[in-house]
C-alpha cells in the first residue's frame, strides 16, 4: 500500500514531457515574444499540455505527495532549461493546479 504512496515515477516523466513540449515550443529566449505566431505557439502548447495532464490523472490517481513531487520536478527543469525563476514558479503552479482540477473531476472524493 505505502509503496504505490511514494512512486513518483509518473509524475517524473510528465514534468520531464511538459519541459519538452515547453522546450520545443517555446524556448527561454522567445519568452517574451509577441506576435500571432507566438500566441498560436503558446495556445498549441497549452492544449497538449492539458491533454498530457488529463491522460496522467485517467491513469494515476495522484496522492498529495505526487502533486507536490511534480511542482519540485517540473520547476527544477523549467530552471535548468534556462527559464526565469518567475516564469518557472508562475508556471509551475498553473500546471499543478491543472492536474489537481483534471484529478478532481476524474476521481471525485466518495
Amino acid at each position: 500500500m505505502f509503496g504505490s504512496f511514494f512512486n513518483t515515477s509518473h509524475v517524473d516523466t510528465f514534468a520531464a514531457l511538459v519541459v519538452r513540449e515547453l522546450v520545443k515550443g517555446l524556448p527561454p529566449q522567445q519568452l517574451d515574444t509577441q506576435s500571432k505566431q507566438a500566441e498560436k505557439t503558446r495556445t498549441r502548447i497549452d492544449d497538449r499540455i492539458r491533454s498530457h495532464a488529463q491522460q496522467l490523472v485517467n491513469n494515476h490517481q495522484l496522492n498529495i505527495y505526487q502533486k507536490a513531487k511534480l511542482g519540485s520536478q517540473l520547476q527544477d527543469g523549467l530552471l535548468a532549461a534556462g527559464y526565469p525563476k518567475t516564469f518557472s514558479k508562475s508556471f509551475t503552479y498553473d500546471v499543478v493546479r491543472l492536474v489537481a482540477l483534471a484529478s478532481t473531476q476524474t476521481h471525485p472524493k466518495k
